[in-house]
C-alpha cells in the first residue's frame, strides 16, 4: 500500500489494515513536507511541483477518511470484540490471535471520490 491503490474506485480495505494505513499516512505526511522545504531551494517551483503537492495533500484528506471509517468500525464492536481486535492489531504474529466473525463482517471502507493524477489536475479539477 505505498502507492496509490486506495485512490482507486475499487479499492476497500478494513481496521485490519488500520496499522499500514496509519504508516501510510505518516509516510506522505513526510513526504510532503520534505516537498514543500525544497521548493524554492532545491526544486523550482511550477505547474507540475504545485500538482504533486496537491496531490499529496488530497491523498492525505483521503487517508485521514478511510482511517476515520475504519475506527468508526472497529468502534462498533462488543468491548469484547475489540479487545481481541485491538490485541491483533498490535501482534507481532497475528496467525496466532483468532479474529472474532463480528470484526469481520464489520464492513470493507471505500472513498467516495478516487484522487485526480496529477497529470489531469487542472484548474477546474482544484
Amino acid at each position: 500500500m505505498h502507492y496509490r491503490c486506495f485512490s482507486c474506485k475499487f479499492f476497500t480495505t478494513d481496521f485490519t489494515q488500520l496499522p499500514e494505513l496509519r504508516q501510510l499516512r505518516d509516510s506522505k505526511a513526510e513526504q510532503l513536507v520534505r516537498l514543500e522545504a525544497a521548493y524554492g531551494s532545491l526544486l523550482v517551483p511550477g505547474p507540475l511541483s504545485r500538482a504533486n503537492t496537491e496531490l499529496l495533500r488530497q491523498e492525505l484528506v483521503q487517508i485521514d477518511e478511510l482511517i476515520s471509517k475504519c475506527e468508526t468500525d472497529l468502534g462498533s464492536l462488543t468491548e469484547e470484540d475489540k479487545a481481541t481486535v485491538e490485541a491483533w492489531l498490535h501482534s507481532r504474529d497475528r496467525f496466532l490471535t483468532v479474529i472474532p466473525v463480528a470484526a469481520v463482517l464489520a464492513g470493507r471502507q471505500q472513498l467516495a471520490q478516487p484522487t485526480v493524477d496529477p497529470i489531469l489536475l487542472t484548474g477546474e479539477a482544484r
